[in-house]
């Protein structure tokens, strides 16, 4: 009676590990991704906190923005911000303020703009 070998040859080896060696490159490929993505979405954040407070104190000190753009700096998280303010019209001539906020060094990029709500007429 013939003994039959088990087991798994050599090519079968091989072709599973290439299966495996995919889906792990996948798997890491994908959370790299995610933490990327994760590490930016806590700056849109904070540049939205940012711009929310800009608002909060143009409110308390009852100003308007200036329709030529304004820049200023501030600390938040360890990180400098830059934000910018503006008067912007809208469709019925009403001025509105307006935050832009950026790191320093992507001043081409915006990570937050807030617009404010509240409306001054420009006869104000």
């Amino acid at each position: 009676m013939a003994h039959r070998e088990t087991g798994m040859t050599l090519l079968e080896v091989m072709v599973a590990l290439a299966i495996f060696s995919t889906a792990a490159l996948a798997l890491m490929n994908t959370i790299s991704v995610s933490s990327n993505y994760t590490g930016r979405l806590g700056d849109v954040l904070r540049a939205s906190w940012v711009a929310e407070n800009v608002i909060a104190e143009a409110h308390l000190a009852s100003n308007r923005f200036s329709e030529q753009p304004q820049e200023g700096t501030v600390k938040m998280g360890g990180q400098m911000w830059l934000w910018r303010t503006q008067a912007v019209k809208d469709a019925d001539g009403a001025s509105k303020n307006q935050v832009t906020v950026y790191i320093p060094e992507e001043k081409t990029r915006p990570l937050a703009t807030l617009t404010d709500t509240s409306v001054w007429s420009s006869d104000e």
